[in-house]
C-alpha cells in the first residue's frame, strides 16, 4: 500500500510538472510572437481582423507537455502562424532534408511537362533549351513547368535571372508588376489613435520592377540585351508563347519569385501556380528575415504582395507532398470559374484584446510580459539608461510573472521590472492596483528641503502638536533614507530628484480613512513620536501653503508670473502684456502643469528667431530595428509680430517639474536674457508611449527624445539645468 502511495504521489507530480511552462520554450516564443506582432502587415489590417493577442493566449497551453523539437515546431505553425495564412513566416527545423522526387509526366496531349533544375535557373541557355522545347506556341496543351529546388540558388536577385527573362517570353504585351507592402512604426502607436506615434503601410517596388517601369515587359524589350548574354543565337524570328502554363513550385524556389510569380498569375490568363508544401525557405530574399534558435529557425516574412488592383496573390493550390494525379487532376479543374480575389485594406486597425476572465489567466500573464519586453526593447528611446540587461530579464519576469498569485501582484511585478528603465514617465495602472476607498492622507504637507524631510503646511486642528519648519525623521517607523532606499527598487525615476519628488509627498502614504500616521518629529533637537490621522481626501490639502501670487509687479518694478495659478493661453499672454514696462521679469515654473499651447508665449518672450528644441522619434521596420534611426523636428520660435519681452528674465525651477513644465525651461534656456534658478528638475520630458496590457491595464514610458537646441543633451538626463547665478534684478527683488 505505501508503494502504491507513493507511485501514485510521484505520479501527481510528475503530471503536475509537465503541466508548467517550460521558460526557455517561452523565450522562444517570446520572440516569435512579438517579431510578428510588430513588423508582419497583416497583424494590423482591418480586412484580415487578426486577433493576435488572443492567437497566442489561445495557443500556449499546446506547449505546456514536453515536445520533441519536431513536434514543437508543427505546432507553432498549425496553432500559431497558421491565422496569417502566410507560407513564408514560419519554423523550420534547421536540418534539412531532401525531399523533391520526380515526375512520371510524359508529354502528351493532356500536357507538356518539362523539368527545370537548379543549375539551369542560373544559366541563360536556359532561355535557348526552353524555346527549342516549346515549338508549339499557341495550342490549348498546357505547359507544366516544374521549378521546385532543394539548395539555396546563387543568383543576384537585384538583376534579371533567366526566369525572368522566360516569363517574358509568356507575354504578349507588359503586365504591371506587384508591389511590396510592409510596416514602418513612427514611434510606438498601438491603435493608430495619437498625434505623435504612428504605424505605416508601406508600398515600394523593388530593383526589377524600376528597371522595367514597375512592369514586366515582353521578350522584345529585353531582346538586345539576351542577344550580348548568348551572342551566338538569335531571337529574330520570336513570337510570344501564348499557351496556358502551370508553375510546380515549393517553399524553397517560391520568394525568390513570389513578385514575378504573383505578377503571371494575377495578369496573364491562364496562368496557375501549383505549390508543394515542401523544401525550407531561404531567408536570401530582403523580405525575409531569419532567427535563430538551437535547433529550429523562425523566418519571418515583412511584406505583403499585392497586384495594382489590390488583389492578393495565393497559389492557386497547395499540395503537401505532389504526384502526377494530382497535377492532371488540377489541370482538368482548372478550367472552372477561379476564386474571386482577395483584396487588400490599407485601414489599420488592429483588435484589441479584451480578457474573459475575473482575473489574468496564466496565459494572459506571459501575453503581458512578451508585450512589455519586445515594445521597450525597440521603442524606448533612452536604452542607455536601463539598468539591467534587457534581453537576459525576459526569462526571468517570465518565471516571476507566472509565480505571481493575483492581479495586484502581477501589475506591481511590471511596475518594478520597468523600473529599471530609470524613466519617471514609467507609470503602471490597473484597478487592482488602487483601492479608492484608501485615498486619505494626513493633513500636512512636507517637502524635500536641503537634504531633510520638512513640514510646510498644517491643518489647523494640529498646531498643538506640530508646527512649519518640524523636521520628519521617519514615517509609520520606517526612517527616510530607508523609504527612499526600498522604493527606488520599483519606482522609476530619471534621477535622485524624481524619487525624493514623488516620495517625499503625502499623496506616497496614502491609507484608509481614519488610519494612523506615525510620525517621528525633530523639534528643536528633541525627537517626539506622533500621530496623526488620515482624515482628508488625497486630494482636499494639495494647494495648502502655497502663498504664491498668480502674477504681479514686485518690488523694483519686476514682474512675476507664476504659470501653476494662471489658466489658459489667453491669460498667461494677457498677462505679459502687463509686463511690458517692467525692467525685468520672474517666471515661475515650480508645481506647475500648462496644459495649453504655449508657442505664442514663447514668441513674446523671443528677441530673434531660434531654434529651441529638436524632438526625435524612432523609426523602426522589419529591416531596420536600429534605435540610432530617428525622424527628426526642429522647433523654431520667431519673435511675436505685436509684443516681444527682451529684458533679464529669472526661471524658477525646482524638482518638482517634469515633462511640460520641463519644455517650456528648455526652450526658455536657448534665450540669450534667460537665467535659471532654483534645483534641478526631473529630467524627463518627450511624449509618453503607451502600452495595453490584459485585464485592462497599462504602463507607459518615454517614447521621444527631447534635444536643446543646439542639439546638446546631458549624458545621463534629458534635461539638466545647471543653475545660473541671480541676476541683479532679482537679487534686489528678494
Amino acid at each position: 500500500m505505501k508503494t502504491v502511495l507513493i507511485f501514485f504521489l510521484s505520479w501527481i507530480t510528475i503530471a503536475s510538472h509537465s503541466q508548467e511552462y517550460n521558460i526557455e520554450r517561452l523565450k522562444e516564443i517570446s520572440i516569435i510572437w512579438g517579431e510578428t506582432y510588430l513588423f508582419h502587415p497583416s497583424v494590423i489590417r482591418s480586412d484580415k481582423n487578426i486577433e493576435w493577442e488572443k492567437q497566442l493566449v489561445d495557443f500556449l497551453p499546446a506547449i505546456k507537455n514536453e515536445l520533441t523539437h519536431e513536434e514543437f515546431t508543427v505546432i507553432i505553425n498549425t496553432e500559431l502562424l497558421s491565422v496569417l495564412d502566410d507560407p513564408f513566416t514560419r519554423v523550420q527545423l534547421k536540418e534539412y532534408e531532401s525531399f523533391i522526387s520526380p515526375f512520371n509526366l510524359k508529354n502528351s496531349k493532356e500536357v507538356q511537362y518539362i523539368r527545370i533544375s537548379e543549375s539551369e535557373l542560373s544559366d541563360y541557355r536556359l532561355l535557348i533549351y526552353l524555346d527549342s522545347l516549346i515549338s508549339d506556341r499557341s495550342s490549348l496543351i498546357p505547359l507544366v513547368i516544374d521549378v521546385r529546388i532543394e539548395n539555396l540558388l546563387v543568383i543576384d536577385q537585384h538583376s534579371f535571372t533567366p526566369l525572368d527573362y522566360f516569363a517574358s517570353m509568356l507575354l504578349k504585351e507588359s503586365i504591371p508588376m506587384s508591389l511590396n507592402v510592409s510596416r514602418e512604426h513612427f514611434g510606438w502607436d498601438e491603435y493608430n489613435d495619437w498625434w505623435l506615434y504612428e504605424q505605416r503601410l508601406k508600398v515600394a517596388v523593388d530593383d526589377k520592377q524600376i528597371a522595367g517601369n514597375g512592369r514586366i515587359m515582353t521578350f522584345e524589350h529585353y531582346q538586345q540585351g539576351i542577344q550580348q548574354l548568348l551572342p551566338e543565337n538569335s531571337f529574330n524570328d520570336f513570337t510570344p508563347i501564348q499557351r496556358p502554363v502551370y508553375f510546380i513550385t515549393n517553399n524553397s524556389i517560391r520568394f525568390y519569385y513570389e513578385n514575378l510569380l504573383s505578377t503571371l498569375a494575377s495578369n496573364r490568363l491562364c496562368t496557375y501556380v501549383i505549390n508543394e508544401d515542401t523544401g525550407p525557405i531561404f531567408e536570401t530574399n530582403p523580405d525575409l528575415k531569419k532567427y535563430t534558435f538551437n535547433n529550429f529557425e523562425f523566418i519571418l516574412n515583412l511584406v505583403s504582395r499585392i497586384n495594382p488592383d489590390y488583389s492578393v496573390f495565393k497559389p492557386n493550390t497547395s499540395f503537401a507532398k505532389l504526384n502526377e494525379t494530382d497535377i492532371i487532376s488540377f489541370i482538368k479543374s482548372s478550367q472552372v470559374e477561379p476564386d474571386l480575389p482577395q483584396y487588400f485594406s490599407f485601414e489599420i486597425a488592429p483588435p484589441r484584446y479584451n480578457s474573459s476572465n475575473e482575473k489574468l489567466s496564466k496565459e494572459e500573464k506571459i501575453l503581458g510580459v512578451i508585450k512589455v519586453w519586445t515594445i521597450v526593447k525597440y521603442f524606448y528611446t533612452h536604452p542607455d539608461k536601463i539598468g539591467i540587461d534587457w534581453e537576459s530579464s525576459l526569462g526571468k519576469y517570465l518565471e516571476r510573472g507566472l509565480e505571481t498569485e493575483n492581479d495586484r501582484d502581477y501589475y506591481m511585478l511590471i511596475q518594478e521590472w520597468l523600473s529599471h528603465l530609470n524613466d519617471s514617465h514609467v507609470s503602471t495602472y490597473h484597478p487592482s492596483i488602487v483601492d479608492f476607498t484608501e485615498l486619505f492622507v494626513a493633513p500636512i504637507k512636507f517637502e524635500w528641503i536641503e537634504g531633510k524631510v520638512i513640514i510646510t503646511a498644517i491643518d489647523s486642528s494640529l498646531e498643538s502638536t506640530l508646527a512649519i519648519g518640524d523636521e520628519i525623521l521617519s514615517i509609520d517607523g520606517n526612517p527616510i533614507h530607508s523609504i527612499l532606499e526600498g522604493e527606488k527598487q520599483r519606482i522609476s525615476t530619471s534621477n535622485n530628484q524624481g524619487l525624493i519628488s514623488v516620495i517625499i509627498n503625502p499623496g506616497f502614504f496614502i491609507g484608509k480613512e481614519g488610519s494612523v500616521m506615525k510620525l517621528a518629529i525633530n523639534k528643536g533637537g528633541k525627537v517626539e513620536s506622533i500621530d496623526v490621522l488620515r482624515n482628508t481626501y488625497v486630494f482636499g490639502f494639495l494647494g495648502s501653503g502655497d502663498n504664491r501670487q498668480a502674477s504681479g509687479v514686485l518690488d523694483g518694478n519686476i514682474g512675476f508670473l507664476n504659470l501653476a495659478a494662471i489658466n489658459g493661453p489667453d491669460d498667461i499672454e494677457n498677462e505679459l502684456v502687463k509686463m511690458a514696462g517692467t525692467r525685468g521679469l520672474i517666471i515661475d515654473l515650480r508645481n506647475s502643469y500648462p496644459h495649453h499651447d504655449y508657442r505664442k508665449f514663447l514668441q513674446m518672450l523671443c528677441s530673434e528667431k531660434t531654434t529651441v528644441r529638436i524632438d526625435e522619434v524612432p523609426v523602426v521596420s522589419g529591416r531596420n530595428t536600429m534605435l540610432d534611426q530617428l525622424v527628426v523636428n526642429k522647433t523654431i520660435i520667431e519673435p511675436g509680430h505685436s509684443f516681444s519681452y527682451v529684458k533679464p528674465i529669472a526661471v524658477l525651477v525646482d524638482k518638482t517639474m517634469i515633462s511640460r513644465p520641463e519644455d517650456i525651461a528648455m526652450s526658455l534656456k536657448a534665450y540669450s536674457n534667460v537665467f535659471f534658478v532654483g534645483e534641478q528638475t526631473q529630467g524627463t520630458n518627450g511624449e509618453v508611449t503607451k502600452i495595453n496590457l490584459p485585464g485592462g491595464g497599462e504602463t507607459s514610458f518615454t517614447g521621444q527624445v527631447v534635444k536643446f537646441g543646439n542639439g546638446g543633451i546631458h549624458p545621463s538626463n534629458p534635461i539638466f539645468f545647471l543653475l545660473s547665478p541671480l541676476p541683479t534684478f532679482a537679487k534686489k527683488s528678494q
